[in-house]
């Protein structure tokens, strides 16, 4: 019998209607305010990078908070890392996340 696609199958959109509804105001503040701090830093000028750098503030927000969530940790943790990205930006996170995995590959 052929497998059904994804996106087809009626369970994949209950779980992902689940995870927006437990995480995606976490990803719309993060948004927000990832949003309002490209704007008072004025650093980028063109409003498609802008839409960019904080949908991917959001993203990242909702990722981490259904990752909390599957290693058992509490839902408010999605909440704190939307502020941590909403005010600190999603390239000074990338920055973090990289030292992170440079000190963990020299231990190895």
């Amino acid at each position: 019998m052929p497998t059904m696609p994804p996106e087809k199958d009626p369970t994949f959109w209950v779980i992902v209607i689940a995870a927006l509804k437990d995480h995606g105001f976490a990803g719309l503040l993060a948004f927000g305010l990832s949003y309002l701090r490209i704007l008072y830093d004025d650093k980028e000028p063109r409003w498609d990078r802008r839409l960019i750098e904080a949908s991917l503030g959001g993203v990242l927000v909702f990722l981490v908070g259904v990752g909390a969530e599957k290693f058992g940790m509490g839902g408010g943790l999605s909440y704190a890392v939307a502020g941590f990205v909403g005010i600190l930006g999603v390239e000074w996170v990338r920055q973090l996340g990289r030292r992170w995995a440079e000190k963990k590959a020299d231990a190895l």
